[in-house]
């Protein structure tokens, strides 16, 4: 198609040059108009029949001769004429009197314009020249007259039209004489040879475009002889230098068929031959590229034909040589189909895939092998023209692939049992950390309780005694002072120096005072015991509610206000419950890890947002967003249908509450916020673990920023066993 495209443009062409060589030989033999073509001397060059007819002198007589010879009155305008001549004017109107032979003296009018040689300067001139008729002519002379100019019009515009297109052509144009010169050449064909008309109308000149001089003789031959000649070959600039070039020669021929001229149409395919070149390039660089991939490729058209298919194809599907080199695209796509156990597509070749699909899948051969099969569509002008295949065996990798499997599989599981293993080992460590520190605390706290229990116990017991010879002895005095109003005067000195009334009255409250701090110490002596839990093993039902105001005893001198911070107050909320069967001891040590966090959260966020400041020379604490520092601790039996068999334990604080990212990792063995030396991170690990795992309980929390957070310890209220 493209060639045939090609020749038909190359036929164009010809048609038209051949009618531009026609159109020039009848406008000079035929032209209705007056027109003389001059050099730049004003010598006439070329004449039409009407201008010979108007001035009466033959066509011969006339070539050669100046202007002025033949037209003296042409003289009155020859300043006109030649600044025209000289490209300073491009047209030039003139009316002039001329004598025609035979008829009186008339007025025509000029119209004169410049012509332009191959290198562009003014060559000449060109005058066209119609009569101006006088007003006693008749209508019929006027109607003749504008018909004649309008068909001169029509004729100047062809011929514009024609000499514009030859000129504006991309091809080389050139038109020969019958010896085989030059006569004509278009711009195009002056700039790929670097040769204007003058030069090639030389002997030989022409001839020397020809690489191979026999050549030039061969195709004039042949045109004169009334054929024509086409063929690539290459031919020769002004500078000897070879140019590709597409020539087609069409004989010109006069009205009665005899050949009197070429016509010469270059078409330069420099380009294309590089362009050719470039393409056999790639194709060779594809042609290796395809033979050195790893993949086997397969290119079928449209129609399932195979386009291409390089070696390791042939050698992946083991295609015998007899069934490959018979040439026979369906028996080798047979063969391969016939090789195939498991396919969705390429057993089909694609044939249900859509024109805009890809494709991936695993071909299974009947040798046991593997395939990896990707396929694309190939698309030209939204149109498919086929598709492409790659093929890779992966027999070797999905063996390896399924070792590979099996060992991380192993390794898992193994990495599994030492993680669990060492988690395990973690909690026993925490745990013998937590319980030989708590076994510790335990006997202290208990050895020192015991200590000044007894004590303690004594002071207690004797007080009475104390008191009440005390009051023995002060009657004593009061019946002395009754019955001897008089002492003597030693003793009334001491009475004044002892101030006995005051000694009698001070004397009580401090029996008194002493009294009440014994029994404060039997208190905390108490506490100690009950949050040791020393005396007591085993799980025990016991009174959650003096187990948590037993830790508040131990805690009370870190609830105190101290330089960081205000009083922290703490609310109790308790609810009416039964005795709960727990480990005690480790139930109070899950309430003082809670309310430990609370307590340094609290500080925390104190020390952030507040300050001690005097005012009225008092200390008060002074607080940026006007929080008061508090604990929340509430009990209540958990709902649950007609039974309530849990009880739940809330544990609050409004400090600025726990960051997103942290709250994973909250119960998480040996995580700590705190700063190196102040946090271990096994408070909250070791209380969930007595909670979930000794307990069979839940804890939780619930945390808002800026808001504070909320414990929620979950326990049953008796141990299943």
């Amino acid at each position: 198609m493209a060639k045939a495209n090609q020749k038909f443009q190359w036929g164009a062409v010809t048609n038209r040059a051949n009618q531009a060589e026609k159109y020039l030989r009848w406008f000079v033999e035929f032209c209705p108009v007056s027109i003389a073509m001059f050099d730049c001397d004003l010598n006439y060059i070329l004449v039409s029949q009407p201008w010979v007819k108007m001035l009466g002198i033959p066509r011969l007589k006339l070539i050669g001769t100046n202007i002025y010879d033949s037209v003296p009155n042409a003289i009155a305008h020859r300043h006109g004429l030649e600044r025209c001549l000289s490209g300073g004017q491009m047209n030039y109107a003139a009316d002039i009197n001329m004598s025609v032979k035979g008829e009186p003296s008339n007025i025509f009018q000029w119209q004169v314009q410049p012509w332009y040689t191959d290198d562009g300067s003014a060559g000449g001139i060109i005058i066209s020249s119609h009569s101006l008729a006088s007003h006693y002519q008749s209508t019929f002379l006027k109607r003749r007259l504008d018909e004649e100019v309008a068909e001169r019009q029509h004729l100047e515009d062809a011929f514009n039209k024609i000499g514009t297109a030859i000129e504006s052509a991309n091809d080389a144009i050139c038109i020969t004489d019958d010896q085989g010169l030059p006569i004509y050449i278009n711009l195009s064909f002056s700039e790929l040879f670097a040769h204007n008309l003058s030069a090639l109308q030389r002997s030989n000149q022409f001839a020397a475009l020809f690489a191979d001089a026999k050549t030039a003789e061969i195709i004039h031959n042949a045109v004169m002889h009334g054929g024509t000649w086409s063929s690539e070959l290459e031919m020769c600039d002004r500078y000897n230098q070879h140019i590709p070039i597409y020539l087609k020669v069409n004989p010109v021929k006069s009205p009665n068929g005899q050949v009197i001229g070429s016509t010469y149409i270059c078409t330069n395919i420099r380009d294309r031959k590089a362009a050719e070149a470039e393409i056999n390039k790639s194709f060779a660089a594809l042609g290796a590229t395809l033979e050195a991939t790893a993949d086997g490729i397969l290119v079928l058209d449209a129609i399932g034909n195979i386009i291409i298919c390089n070696q390791k194809f042939v050698d992946l599907w083991c295609i015998p040589e007899r069934i490959f080199t018979s040439h026979d695209d369906s028996h080798i796509l047979k063969y391969v189909s016939s090789r195939i156990t498991s396919s969705q597509y390429f057993h089909k070749f694609g044939k249900g895939l859509a024109s805009d699909q890809n494709s991936f899948e695993i071909v299974e051969l009947d040798d046991g092998r593997t395939l990896e099969c990707y396929s694309q569509p190939q698309n030209i002008m939204n149109s498919c023209a086929g598709r492409v295949w790659s093929l890779r065996d992966i027999t070797a990798r999905i063996a390896s692939e399924a070792l590979i499997r099996a060992s991380e599989e192993k390794y898992r599981l193994q990495a599994e049992k030492l993680e669990n293993a060492l988690q395990e080992l973690k909690s026993t460590q925490s745990q013998l950390i937590q319980a030989e520190k708590m076994s510790g605390l335990g006997q202290l706290v208990a050895g020192i309780a015991h200590e000044i229990n007894n004590p303690v116990n004594f002071i207690y017991g004797n007080l009475s005694y104390a008191s009440n010879y005390t009051n023995d002895l002060l009657n004593l005095i009061e019946t002395y002072r009754t019955h001897y109003p008089e002492p003597c005067e030693a003793v009334r000195d001491k009475l004044e120096e002892i101030d006995i009334d005051f000694l009698a009255q001070d004397f009580l409250k401090l029996i008194n005072s002493i009294r009440v701090g014994a029994e404060r110490i039997q208190g905390i002596v108490q506490s100690l015991n009950k949050f040791s839990r020393s005396d007591e093993a085993g799980c025990k039902y016991v009174d959650i509610h003096e187990g948590i105001d037993s830790t508040l005893m131990i805690l009370q001198s870190r609830l105190k206000a101290n330089p960081n911070r205000p009083e922290i107050l703490v609310e109790r909320i308790y609810s009416d419950i039964p005795m709960v069967e727990c480990y005690a001891g480790q139930i109070n040590q899950v309430f003082m890890n809670l309310l430990t966090n609370a307590i340094d959260a609290l500080e925390e966020d104190a020390q952030e947002n507040g300050i001690w400041k005097l005012i009225d020379d008092r200390p008060q604490w002074i607080s940026k967003n006007d929080k008061i520092s508090k604990i929340l601790i509430q009990t209540e039996l958990l709902e649950d249908g007609q039974n309530s068999d849990r009880l739940l334990i809330k544990i609050a604080d409004n400090a600025k509450g726990i960051p997103d990212d942290l709250r994973n990792r909250l119960f998480d063995l040996f995580f700590t916020t705190k700063p190196v030396g102040k946090g271990t991170g096994l408070g909250l690990s070791i209380a969930y673990q007595i909670v979930t795992e000794n307990h069979g309980g839940k804890l939780y929390f619930n945390s808002e920023i800026d808001k504070g957070t909320e414990f929620v310890m979950e326990i049953p209220l008796q141990q299943s066993l």
